[in-house]
């Protein structure tokens, strides 16, 4: 009686699956036109869906895996150092030890002004003391940027002035004794970047600013408080996460690090949102995509790259006079996350402008690439009203370097021994050949032999320069 119910049941079990596959086929041969195309629509709009997240996932995330790579990068010490290098181990400093020249190939756009100096902080396990000494005459900062590249603290010439200063750096919500009189920075991620620029007075200065990067020092809160001088050794930092030839990397790397950050308040509503593309506070989960929706975020990487490279274009982001673009947001870049990208990738290290600022030109006056073909001046009625320095360097448009030229000046600043004019101003001379009149020669800026850009750095500029009343003077091609 047993076995006869038991293979009826396995007879109806057969019956059933057979009648469940039939039915479906028939459901999807006779489906209308309507259906079919409400279908296929439906399938066509879960993958849009799926574009745009992971689009704005980029946009916003990208700031963070950039930070990070800069973290490992800027604290990898496997290879050896050039003088121009500030790499340091974690939770130390590194110093450029000279200015750059047309000789350095890996520093695109770099400044002639300034000796930097670079140190990835890790205050996950204790607080970090930082000193600095009292730097007279001179123009000195160190910016504090968090993993979201927010520069969340200036210590230096315009902020804190010129003494010496302890200052200590603590994780999110630390809470512990504070020493005496120390002055406490909480920092908004458990790593933070110092990032130091030091004026420089010509080369034969370099020994003077050497001394001054030497005195910038990071101590761990025990030893400060042991009063311990000895070095001390940090961990290293973990490797990049994911593969290099994993086209869905990105979101790996940003799963890895959403880990190791606090989420601000007001982004964990849109975190919340990515939950649908397998991204949330505990990771990347890959399981959660289908075959198409890999190709959409895949597609979502490159796409965003060129969003965030465009925004030098978005009105909102620059204010144009004389053919000189003006950034005034840096620091101020708020919820637009696709200009905080573009600052942490190629202004990476950029500060606000009521610190510097950066006009840069790709053309004349009168909207002409900039070109060694032709001859240009600029024409200053009076100095730049800046607080600290200024300076007007130019860089070959193709390799984004220094240019190679007979008299090795890669820059005029206010240290350059230009001549002026009798009422005080002065004209500055920006050509590829050099010119034979001798006040010209002592205010050539040599350009490139092709196509060049020139940005004029602006330190502490003045409320003229920062409401755009005194603005940089056009580059006029000479006829």
């Amino acid at each position: 009686m047993f076995k006869k119910q038991f293979t009826a049941t396995i007879i109806a079990t057969i019956l059933m699956s057979s009648l469940s596959i039939n039915a479906q086929e028939v459901k999807s041969t006779t489906l209308s036109p309507a259906a079919q195309i409400h279908q296929n629509q439906a399938s066509t709009w879960l993958n849009q869906e799926s574009y745009i997240l992971a689009t704005n996932a980029y946009l916003w995330g990208s700031t963070l895996v950039r930070m990070e790579q800069v973290a490992r990068q800027y604290t990898d010490m496997s290879q050896p150092q050039n003088d121009t290098s500030y790499r340091a181990p974690l939770n130390h400093f590194g110093h450029a030890r000279r200015l750059p020249t047309d000789q350095d190939t890996d520093m695109p756009t770099a400044n002639r002004d300034t000796l930097y100096s670079s140190a990835v902080v890790d205050v996950s396990k204790e607080p970090m003391i930082l000193s600095t000494p009292t730097v007279n005459n001179r123009y000195f900062v160190i910016n504090m940027f968090d993993m979201w590249h927010n520069l969340f603290k200036y210590v230096g010439t315009r902020t804190t002035g010129d003494n010496a200063q302890e200052i200590m750096i603590v994780p999110p919500h630390w809470q512990g004794n504070i020493p005496k009189g120390m002055a406490v920075v909480e920092a908004p991620t458990t790593k933070v970047w110092l990032w130091g620029r030091t004026q420089v007075f010509g080369e034969k200065d370099y020994p003077t600013v050497h001394t001054i990067q030497d005195q910038y020092k990071l101590t761990p809160l025990s030893q400060y408080l042991s009063q311990d001088a000895s070095d001390f050794i940090s961990p290293t930092l973990s490797p990049r996460a994911g593969k290099p030839d994993d086209p869905l990397r990105f979101y790996e790397e940003l799963g890895t690090y959403l880990t190791a950050n606090p989420i601000p308040e007001r982004q964990q509503a849109l975190l919340g949102q990515f939950n649908k593309i397998g991204l949330s506070k505990d990771g990347f989960d890959r399981s959660k995509l289908t075959p198409s929706m890999k190709i959409q975020l895949e597609k979502a990487v490159k796409d965003g790259q060129q969003i965030v490279a465009n925004q030098t274009s978005n009105p909102v982001t620059m204010k144009m006079k004389d053919g000189w673009y003006y950034s005034f947001v840096l620091d101020q870049f708020g919820d637009d996350n696709a200009l905080r990208s573009l600052i942490s990738h190629p202004y990476l290290g950029g500060q606000g402008a009521k610190e510097a600022m950066y006009p840069i030109t790709y053309t004349d006056a009168k909207g002409q690439l900039l070109s060694g073909n032709t001859q240009y001046t600029m024409h200053f009625k009076d100095k730049p009203p800046v607080g600290s320095f200024w300076s007007v360097t130019v860089y070959d448009a193709k390799t984004k370097m220094l240019i190679s030229n007979d008299i090795r000046r890669f820059n005029i600043n206010d240290q350059t021994p230009i001549q002026k004019n009798k009422d005080g101003s002065f004209d500055l001379v920006l050509s590829h050949k050099k010119p034979t009149d001798s006040k010209q020669l002592a205010n050539w800026l040599p350009t490139a032999e092709g196509n060049f850009y020139a940005i004029t750095r602006l330190y502490i500029p003045s409320q003229d320069i920062l409401d755009m009343k005194w603005t940089v003077p056009p580059i006029n091609p000479i006829k």
